[in-house]
């Protein structure tokens, strides 16, 4: 999977989880975990480093990113970046305080 394929997956697998039964009184937190362990199984074998979850530990910050104001699907969240991409690592603090960074917290379930 690219990564436009992976965005286009968790869009399927959002709008699955969003009007399903089961899942309809779940809040908004919830449902994006379950779409993230679907999407996880699913690029867990993938030959893209970056997709593969295991290796989430690499990555520092994420980067917010929204989308642009004529795009038909509206995706507004957190893609993870290598620190050597962000350029100027002076920077760094002011970013996150504008909050165009965050640091990425690493949970071991």
């Amino acid at each position: 999977m690219n990564l436009e394929e992976v965005i286009m997956a968790s869009i399927a697998e959002f709008l699955d989880v969003e009007v399903h039964k089961d899942t309809e009184t779940l809040d908004l937190a919830s449902k994006i975990e379950i779409v993230q362990k679907r999407i996880a199984d699913k690029t867990k074998n993938s030959p893209y480093p970056f997709l593969n979850k295991s290796n989430s530990k690499e990555y520092e910050y994420e980067m917010f990113f929204s989308s642009n104001p004529n795009d038909m699907i509206k995706i507004d969240g957190w893609i993870p970046i290598e620190t050597e991409r962000i350029g100027k690592a002076d920077k760094i603090l002011e970013f996150i305080e504008i909050g165009l960074l965050r640091k990425i917290e690493i949970s071991y379930s």
